[in-house]
């Protein structure tokens, strides 16, 4: 063997290869925040009763009984099952169940053919199908609007008189 020897003489043994993890398939990655969906509705079950007054954020279903006036920015659902007795002031309303007191629903009430509504409604839009019991006035649309705004006081000029007319074109 020489001191001078080339590497070409000599052959090293390759490294067998390292087998690299398989990459995950299918890999659903979850949101930090979920959003607010129908699934995260607020729910009064059947046989619950609850005796005054609900304010929510978003969407709740009632399926019991509520003593007292419900305020929601969301939808109330009130199933067959639901009564209500009491005011109802929400963005939209999808009703099967009793409601007495008055309904300010802002955009779009349903009133299922099960439904049985005394008292006054206020809204942008309703459907009703066949079957529903309804006592009670119903505005909505345009005039739905203008009632639930508070009432600016209009300044209206005042008429002239005969007497005002004639002294005017007589100066």
């Amino acid at each position: 063997m020489s001191i001078f020897s080339s590497n070409k003489d000599r052959q090293e043994p390759t490294p067998a290869p390292v087998p690299l993890p398989k990459a995950p398939q299918n890999v659903q990655t979850q949101p930090t925040q979920t959003p607010i969906s129908s699934s995260n509705m607020t729910n009064i079950a059947n046989g619950t009763i609850v005796d005054g007054q609900i304010k929510i954020e978003g969407d709740i279903k009632i399926e019991g009984i509520v003593k007292g006036t419900i305020t929601s920015k969301g939808k109330v659902q009130i199933t067959t099952s639901g009564k209500v007795e009491g005011d109802i002031i929400c963005q939209n309303a999808d009703i099967s169940g009793h409601v007495t007191g008055k309904l300010k629903i802002a955009d779009i009430l349903m009133l299922k053919g099960s439904a049985i509504i005394d008292g006054d409604i206020n809204t942008g839009k309703i459907v009703i199908e066949s079957g529903v019991k309804f006592n009670g006035n119903c505005t909505m649309g345009a005039a739905a609007n203008a009632a639930q705004q508070p009432a600016a006081k209009a300044e209206m000029p005042k008429p002239a008189t005969a007497n005002t007319a004639s002294a005017n074109a007589h100066a």
